[in-house]
């Protein structure tokens, strides 16, 4: 194979020279210089590709060097040389080979999976920051015409009808002048506090204090009760973000979950089939102090009256004839009345920027903050379906719209949604409940800390929990209660690791209930192209955002369009570099080469509207753990598997909500719409069941107060409990229902009735 001249004649250090030029005349080929501005090649992509295969994606050069390989055989095969000297007619064809998965060559790696792997790595390389390597001069942002990081935007920015380009300056991380890294100290916090010895007893341990163990601390340690905290992730203060699409984002790297990426679940669509490692539509879980509200995009919403009570409701409305066979669909055993007051707490505690216009939704106190400021996209939606006779109002979110709780008002930072704050303005339980709990003395944080399994006593009873501390020693706090307050999977998973003599099958799951009626929320969305009209989506995070909850309110008759369940329709902010490169694409763009890139110029005419459904639970839909696979954490731990698919309710209602989304971009002045995908991702950061919460212990695994059935002592405070999985946002009711556990407990413990 001939070397030809590459990019600067730079030195590899992973890639030998011939496998960088036939990836540089890859990556050419997937984007060519042409007359809208330079190619791969001269953007840096190769350079981009060598430092991570040398680094982070070190796992993938393997997989590189299999598929070129085999990329060569098929080039021989069928023009008699190797890739990098066939003309570039014939490397196209090969490359449109790839993609449709037809190049017998291809045996040790599936030609579609190196084509996509190759595809996403142009994709970061030509639009991450240019301290990874690639975006060369910021080439990648100056040919989308995307002025980069900025972290304030006007309100002239937000509803202009011209490009805001910031006067044309482009800026990166390296042009912010960050101050330089400096722990923000939280007094009462140790970060070697995790090798200590275990104290004797505790009469509170909390597995996890992400979002719901940190909201919950304090309210323990209000009550004088000593609590210890076991947290796998680090604690992390405002100094630790940065506006690091490629580096943050829960949809690219996801550096801040490394525990949460050793563990990935196992996925099939049915029983028998074989598995993959599972894909995630929104959240890969980050790890530390917090948790991964840290990184959310802050929509903070409530779920009507009747969503507590959707097995009645269909009920009433149809008769239990009408859902489809092997829907396991619920009523909550906990009903709106009984969380009304916690929303409202909650929502002022946090404090929740919106307004009154959901007719949907009644209040017992109006919200604390004003919504966030109007963007053109927002504008244009409202308008539209107000006049198609539809609600459409500002998102409830917990950001700041004026200085509240001695945290600052928002400078609108695009930067925002799989980011954590730079300056406190979007809320999560780091800032305020853990500090609280820690100056109370009565919270021992420990971080680095990984519980593995849940302990019981000869009875049965909860005594404690045994974890790896930051030095590799396995230890066992012992407790009084313990409650669990890991992701939805990883709660799961350490009750099926827990099984002891009175468990045989894991805790929680002495009737078989534990893993069932799994449920996980899909986000589709439909594009359309408006060519006069400019929205600069770059000028806001995905807070500012609109939505519709006509389409699940109780009068919505979905079964009069064939379905069971709703959705919610809206449109948001925040739109950034790589994300722009990887929105969907309608179906006669070609995914590379000069189509694509011509598609994507065009991103500031896109309209989007975003939909969440409600997904149904089916005795088909499930969690349990692998019986092969094993996670990469060093302690060789079975992983989750999940077998899940879409059953034809849920396709029914994407296919109508995905019409009804053509129907607003359509009157919003839309020449173009299509769709993307409905299928998104097995998990999300909206993953529900597997634990479901009732009165019945024959058919759910916690009761209303969130105590696990069949062990005495041991609570899981999770979205695994939820019975159904409504198309709305469920981190203000995960919370409001904890709160309310927690309340509850305490109570309980005070009389003795909790021992």
């Amino acid at each position: 194979m001939q070397t030809r001249s590459l990019s600067q004649n730079q030195v590899f250090t992973a890639l030998s020279l011939t496998e960088a030029a036939a990836l540089e005349a890859l990556f050419e080929q997937l984007f060519p210089a042409d007359e809208n501005g330079p190619g791969a090649s001269s953007m840096g992509v190769l350079h981009y590709l060598d430092r991570a295969l040398s680094g982070p994606y070190a796992p993938k050069l393997e997989a590189y060097r299999l598929g070129l390989y085999a990329l060569d055989a098929e080039s021989e095969s069928r023009f008699g040389k190797h890739f990098v000297d066939a003309n570039g007619t014939q490397q196209q064809q090969l490359i449109a080979a790839l993609e449709q998965g037809s190049a017998p060559h291809f045996r040790a790696v599936e030609p579609k999976t190196f084509f996509e792997l190759a595809r996403a790595h142009l994709q970061e390389g030509l639009f991450a920051d240019p301290i990874y390597g690639g975006n060369r001069d910021k080439a990648g942002w100056r040919f989308l015409g995307h002025p980069g990081v900025w972290l304030e935007n006007s309100a002239e920015e937000n509803l202009t009808d011209k490009p805001a380009d910031k006067g044309g300056e482009i800026r990166s991380l390296a042009d912010l002048n960050l101050p330089a890294h400096q722990r923000k100290l939280v007094p009462g916090y140790d970060p070697h506090r995790g090798t200590a010895e275990p104290v004797p007893e505790a009469d509170i341990l909390i597995v996890g204090a992400g979002t719901v163990g940190s909201l919950v601390a304090p309210l323990f340690t209000r009550a004088g009760l000593k609590v210890v905290a076991l947290e796998p992730g680090p604690f992390r203060t405002q100094s630790d973000y940065l506006p690091d699409e490629l580096g943050s984002t829960y949809y690219c790297r996801a550096n801040m979950g490394p525990k949460f990426l050793s563990e990935v679940p196992q996925w099939r669509r049915n029983d028998g089939e074989p598995t993959e490692e599972a894909t995630f539509s929104l959240g890969r879980m980050m790890n530390g102090v917090g948790g991964s509200i840290i990184h959310y995009g802050a929509w903070m919403r409530r779920f009507h009256a009747h969503h507590f009570k959707m097995l009645s409701y269909v009920k009433d409305r149809w008769g239990l004839s009408v859902l489809p066979q092997g829907c396991t669909l619920a009523d909550w055993p906990v009903s709106y009345a009984e969380l009304e007051p916690y929303y409202t707490l909650l929502e002022h505690e946090i404090g929740i920027a919106g307004d009154e216009s959901n007719p949907f939704i009644t209040r017992s106190k109006p919200l604390p903050m004003p919504p966030m400021r109007p963007f053109r996209l927002g504008e244009l939606f409202k308008s539209a379906t107000k006049r198609m006779g539809l609600h459409a109002h500002p998102v409830p979110v917990g950001v700041n719209t004026v200085p509240y709780r001695d945290r600052p008002s928002t400078t609108y930072s695009a930067w925002s949604n799989g980011f954590g704050s730079l300056t406190g303005d979007k809320w999560d339980p780091s800032l305020t409940s853990i500090p609280e709990a820690l100056a109370s003395g009565n919270l021992d944080l420990r971080t680095h800390c990984r519980v593995i399994r849940v302990g019981t006593d000869e009875n049965g009873r909860v005594n404690g929990a045994e974890y790896v501390d930051p030095l590799g020693r396995r230890r066992f706090q012992r407790a009084r209660i313990v409650i669990m307050c890991a992701y939805s999977f990883e709660n799961i998973r350490l009750l099926f690791l827990s099984g002891d003599a009175k468990h045989s099958s894991g805790l929680g799951n002495n009737r078989g209930q534990l893993g069932k009626y799994f449920m996980t929320k899909m986000f589709a969305h439909v594009d359309g192209y408006i060519p006069d009209l400019v929205f600069n989506r770059h000028t806001g995070p995905a807070a500012q955002g609109v939505v519709l909850d006509d389409f699940f309110a109780s009068d919505f008759d979905s079964l009069q369009h064939g379905f069971i369940g709703g959705a919610t329709l809206g449109a948001e902010q925040q739109f950034l570099p790589i994300q722009i490169s990887r929105e969907a694409l309608p179906p006669y763009v070609q995914r590379w080469g000069k189509p694509y890139k011509d598609h994507i110029r065009s991103w500031q005419h896109f309209g989007v509207v975003r939909i969440q459904p409600d997904t149904l639970s089916y005795l088909n839909n499930y969690i349990e753990l692998d019986p092969h696979h094993r996670d990469r954490s060093g302690l060789g731990l079975p992983v989750l598997r999940i077998t899940y698919d879409l059953r034809e309710n849920e396709h029914r209602l994407a296919d109508w909500m995905e019409g009804k989304s053509e129907e607003i971009l359509r009157e919003m002045g839309a020449t173009k719409t299509w769709r993307g995908e409905r299928f998104t991702g097995v998990g999300s950061s909206h993953d529900f069941g597997g634990a479901r919460m009732g009165e019945n212990p024959e058919n759910s695994v916690v009761d209303p107060e969130l105590r696990v059935h069949d062990t005495p002592g041991l609570y899981l405070f999770s979205g695994a409990a939820f019975p159904t999985c409504p198309g709305i946002n469920p981190t203000l009711t995960l919370t409001a229902l904890v709160y309310r556990a927690a309340e509850r407990l305490i109570r309980r413990m005070a009389t003795g009735e909790e021992r």
